[in-house]
Formats: structure tokens, C-alpha cells, sequence
């Protein structure tokens, strides 16, 4: 499975999530379905944004971070609300200034 952006105006954030994808082997250890929406585990959303766990948990308790849900103590994240919190996550280039 791929995590597909259905967008037509996909962010290049999105694309970037959406062309990873998953791989075959050990992916049922890190991610779970339910009711159609697919959760991953902390160490596959890590992998897929490039960053450590711990960076993870760094961005939930500064309240930056992809939101979470907590069962007990298991910790998933929805990945179809990760192409959103990565566009609310964009920050336009700043013009330089003229002297």
C-alpha cells in the first residue's frame, strides 16, 4: 500500500510523503487498519518523514508535531492526516531585501 494524495494541487510536501511508500516485508509490525483509515507506529512515520522517534516525541511535546493517538500505551498516527499537518507545516521563502 502507498499513501496516495488525491489532491490535484498536492503540495510538494505531499508529493514527497505520497512517493514513499510501503514496503512489503514487516509492514503489518507498523501499521494497522481500521475502519478505513490506516494508522502507523511512531518508527514507520518516523521513517517516512526522515527523522528519529525521538525527534517525534520532541515535536508532540512542543505541540508541533503530526497529531498522535494513544491506546494504552501504543502511540499511532492516521497516516491520511500526515499530508495536512505537513502543508500547515510550510512556510513561504522570504524576498530579500534591496539596500
Amino acid at each position: 500500500m502507498s499513501l496516495e494524495v488525491h489532491s490535484p494541487a498536492a503540495t510538494p510536501c505531499e508529493k514527497a510523503l505520497a512517493s514513499r511508500s510501503l514496503k512489503a516485508n514487516g509492514d503489518a509490525d507498523h501499521q494497522i487498519e481500521i475502519a478505513g483509515h490506516v494508522y502507523a507506529t511512531p518508527e514507520r512515520v518516523a521513517e517516512l518523514l526522515g527523522v528519529t522517534t525521538r525527534t517525534l516525541a520532541r515535536w508532540h511535546a512542543a505541540r508541533i508535531g503530526p497529531p498522535k493517538i494513544k491506546i494504552g500505551k501504543k502511540i499511532f498516527f492516521e497516516l491520511g492526516q500526515l499530508p495536512d499537518w505537513l502543508s500547515s507545516r510550510e512556510i513561504a521563502p522570504v524576498k530579500a531585501r534591496r539596500h
